[in-house]
């Protein structure tokens, strides 16, 4: 059985593109998803695609298996798939509600412009979709705390620093829906819905004075309070000393678990200055990628320890000087 989808919201990383492409469509893992739950009930149902069409269920076969292959030029709305889900027998509870869940996801993106996707990397855009439907996200950060766990001090401090470290024409703007995307994206950690997430931060990332001493000691206190509430939060300091047994991949990079019956299991997620955002799609760097984020987790310190190095971090930045 699927779980319910979150409501959707402006969620996901921190990556914004250079270029200001809009998002017309929804993401294909949106209509993979859909398009495979209606085919698992039609096939349950005992029902070929010309027998829907029989039936009265939709106008055309060809219509019906655009639908189920997750094809972006097929227009549908709320009803088409009620009218299927009522042929098909899915009766009403968690079933049925995740599949009309999906459809407003869908939908959303069919707007003149979902809020936010403009200037977002195509990759970044459909991290926030796919971050929707994980049951279990694992991040690693170099450079800065990850985006779910930074106080609005330092997120403003990490923003005030311009792309490349050169002042663009529309930094400001950019800015602006950076910080709004980020501080939504947060909202996916709360609730009973909200997925299991671990954030490994690299040593160095914590011992960098972003935005100042006042600015870190907020953010090292958010981070220890996250640590120390557990709960779905999970975090844990990567060591200096660890790189020379197990370098990471990458600076950046997020394995998303779906809990999704349908749609692939795992998506690897990274980012970095010379790449922007990308999917990793290639099944063999994805398993590259997953072994690399579990060699980092395993190198990691300890809860206990993680929760020392950030207590010794917060003692040091709190004495006056």
């Amino acid at each position: 059985m699927g779980a319910r989808p979150r409501p959707f919201e402006i969620v996901g990383g921190s990556g914004l593109g250079r270029t200001s492409e809009p998002a017309p469509s929804a993401p294909p893992i949106l209509r993979n998803l859909l398009g495979a739950a209606l085919q698992r009930h039609r096939t349950a149902a005992g029902l070929t695609q010309p027998q829907v069409v029989e039936r009265g269920g939709i106008s055309s076969a060809s219509k019906l298996c655009r639908i189920e292959n997750g094809a972006t030029n097929v227009r549908f709305d709320e009803k088409d798939i009620v009218k299927l889900l009522n042929l098909y027998g899915v009766p009403d509870g968690e079933e049925r509600e995740s599949v009309i869940a999906r459809v407003h996801q869908i939908l959303a993106v069919g707007k003149p412009r979902l809020p936010g996707s403009k200037g977002m990397a195509a990759a970044f855009n459909e991290l926030r979709y796919v971050e929707a439907v994980a049951s279990k996200i694992v991040t690693f950060e170099a450079n800065h705390v990850p985006g779910l766990l930074q106080t609005t001090a330092y997120m403003n401090a990490v923003f005030a620093v311009p792309d490349l470290g050169r002042e663009t024409a529309g930094h400001s703007s950019r800015v602006e829906l950076r910080r709004e995307v980020r501080t939504q994206r947060q909202q996916i950690l709360e609730g009973s819905s909200a997925p299991e997430f671990t954030a490994i931060i690299d040593e160095a990332a914590l011992r960098r004075p972003i935005g100042g001493r006042a600015v870190m000691l907020e953010q090292l206190r958010r981070i220890y309070g996250r640590c120390e509430r557990g709960g779905n939060v999970h975090v844990r300091v990567f060591p200096t000393e660890a790189w020379a047994h197990c370098p990471p991949l990458t600076t950046a990079m997020t394995l998303l678990k779906l809990s999704e019956p349908e749609g692939p299991p795992e998506m690897v997620y990274v980012e970095a200055t010379n790449i922007s955002a990308m999917w990793v799609e290639d099944q063999v760097r994805l398993i590259e990628h997953k072994a690399s984020l579990e060699g980092v987790f395993k190198y990691s310190l300890t809860k206990a320890n993680t929760m020392r190095f950030l207590q010794a971090r917060i003692d040091e930045l709190a004495e006056p000087g």
